[in-house]
């Protein structure tokens, strides 16, 4: 019994220091260039990131938090609308951006239509 609790609790550990909940903007289109500091993609609080072109979505290692979406807005650095989004799951890849965005934000969950 004490074997199996301390094997279940240390795979929990393991698993947890591996999850990284963390996105990172680039200026170039395979997340290598010039690399912003980590965003929290359970955060749904707005910053401005103008001229990147791609973004690193992290592998948070949870299965029960999947769906996630990039709200970008073109306009200002104050996500006051949506000119394009991004629906994603976390599980640790490379997503390329056009580069037109000011501001973006994220949100748990599906990402709604266009509102600019």
């Amino acid at each position: 019994m004490k074997f199996t609790f301390a094997s279940i609790f240390t795979l929990g550990l393991v698993g947890s220091a591996m999850a990284d909940n963390f996105a990172n903007f680039f200026s170039d289109e395979d997340c290598n260039e010039d690399g912003s500091i980590g965003f929290d993609i359970n955060n749904p609080g707005c910053f401005a990131q103008s001229g990147r072109h791609s973004v690193y979505l992290p592998n948070n290692g949870s299965p029960f938090s999947y769906q996630h979406c990039l709200v970008m807005t073109y306009d200002n650095g104050e996500c006051s609308c949506q000119n394009d989004y991004y629906n994603f799951g976390a599980t640790g890849f490379c997503h390329k951006l056009d580069g037109k965005a000011s501001s973006y934000r994220f949100i748990s969950g599906k990402c709604e239509e266009n509102n600019c």
